[in-house]
């Protein structure tokens, strides 16, 4: 009988169960708080605005939806909001980006860049936008494009760009995201985890916090699938823009090259752009229609 009176029925571990879940809830809230304070109490997100910038216009423009053929990838897709909001996206952050960093002003710098995206947009597979491109006047072997056909390319990678060819490569592989509308899926994709999450009914200050949760990833690098679409959609339009897609295979030369001697070097080309041992065997494959040994032998070590 003294151990019948130290039993708790169903209900009673039931009720100790969930006050034991909401403390751990309550105690991992106030730890992740914590992380996201300054000493002052004030939140911040330890992302860049590129990426907060990404976050609110998710929360503000992406309302229904519609399925429509995609060209560049020949499929059925469905897509959150239509071409005007990645315009406005694109657009936006393009704002910022010319904020953070400063942009070559060099007259014959700017024209040649745009003459070799000009002759790329002509054959691409999306008409619907205009495309831009700038260079950013900073040291850094890198390239990037935006939602809405916006390309960049730091000046570090472009002074290493010794032909229009090379410039056109680097330039087709970025137009290629564009049309293949990767960075537009990327934000879905980041959008619906937070969706799952139950974000969309938190405060503000947790929503962004939450996309840029998913964002980091987003824009730390791209997929493998993403890399090797772009670079046969590059190709496609280099050929048929009159330029040779061997360039294409000398611009990831370089750049496997500069990751070989700076592993750990930021914002290098090959920390968003991975996978380039395996994607110079892609575009061989895709220049010539097939697939030699040793570029077999490199997918396959993937």
């Amino acid at each position: 009988m003294l151990f019948e009176r130290h039993r708790t029925s169903d209900g009673e571990i039931g009720k100790h169960a969930e006050k034991g879940r909401s403390i751990d809830i309550m105690r991992r809230e106030k730890i992740e708080d914590r992380r996201w304070r300054t000493e002052d109490g004030r939140f911040y997100f330890p992302f860049s605005i590129f990426h907060f910038l990404f976050s609110a216009f998710c929360l503000i423009t992406l309302t229904g939806c519609s399925t429509e053929y995609n060209l560049a990838t020949q499929q059925q897709e469905t897509l959150i909001y239509g071409t005007d909001k990645e315009v406005s996206i694109g657009e936006a952050v393009s704002v910022k980006m010319e904020q953070q960093y400063d942009i070559v002003t060099d007259v014959d710098v700017n024209e040649r860049a745009q003459r070799v995206l000009d002759r790329i947009a002509a054959v691409c597979d999306r008409k619907d936008i205009t495309y831009f491109i700038k260079v950013l006047d900073k040291d850094v072997l890198n390239a990037v494009s935006l939602p809405g056909g916006y390309v960049y390319i730091f000046k570090g990678l472009y002074d290493e760009l010794k032909t229009d060819e090379q410039i056109a490569g680097v330039v087709a592989h970025e137009v290629a995201h564009i049309t293949a509308r990767h960075a537009v899926k990327r934000i879905q994709n980041a959008y619906g985890a937070m969706i799952l999450q139950g974000l969309a009914t938190q405060s503000s200050a947790k929503v962004a916090q939450g996309v840029n949760f998913a964002l980091i990833s987003l824009f730390s690098e791209y997929s493998q699938q993403d890399e090797f679409e772009a670079d046969r959609l590059g190709v496609k339009y280099l050929k048929k823009a009159g330029y040779d897609p061997s360039a294409m295979v000398e611009v990831l030369v370089k750049l496997r090259e500069d990751q070989e001697k700076s592993p750990a070097r930021e914002y290098s080309y090959w920390r968003t752009h991975p996978f380039i041992p395996q994607r110079i065997s892609v575009v061989n494959q895709a220049i010539t229609g097939k697939l030699d040994f040793k570029d077999y032998l490199n997918l396959m070590g993937e």
